[in-house]
């Protein structure tokens, strides 16, 4: 759900890498200090693959990360292509949620990697999209 948050010394925290499999396998976290608080950043396996083996390991990886920390903050990251979230990320997320319901209040969902030159148009347009894909409606807060 949410990974390459950086440390203070400019080092990723998770591993990532440009892979034609997943390269998430077993829960981790880092817990960063800001504002004389803790926050432990968890880095999950998804629960989308191709191989139903992997998809069974994976859930027992998530249902360790909610057992370590219940009561949560969830950051769910879409990806896009020139702009259009990828369905398998809409897919993803729902079934996450069938799986664990989220709390649309401890829910906060991310756009990554987009242009700064984007349309004017393009949050409010992605804003609504994103109601679709969740059933609840989405405030623009940063």
């Amino acid at each position: 759900m949410y990974s390459n948050i950086s440390k203070e010394h400019g080092k990723d925290a998770f591993k990532h890498e440009f892979s034609a499999r997943s390269v998430t396998h077993r829960t981790e976290f880092e817990e960063l200090k800001f504002d004389n608080c803790t926050y432990a950043i968890f880095n999950i396996p998804g629960l989308i693959e191709a191989d139903q083996t992997r998809v069974d390991l994976n859930k027992r990886e998530i249902d360790h990360a909610f057992s370590k920390r219940p009561n949560s903050l969830i950051i769910y990251v879409f990806g896009h292509q020139n702009g259009r979230i990828r369905d398998e990320d809409a897919v993803s997320f729902n079934a996450i949620n069938k799986a664990y319901p989220l709390n649309i209040k401890s829910l906060l969902l991310v756009v990554n990697s987009l242009p700064a030159d984007r349309p004017k148009t393009y949050e409010g347009e992605v804003m609504l999209m994103l109601q679709d894909i969740i059933q609840v409606a989405v405030a623009p807060e940063r």
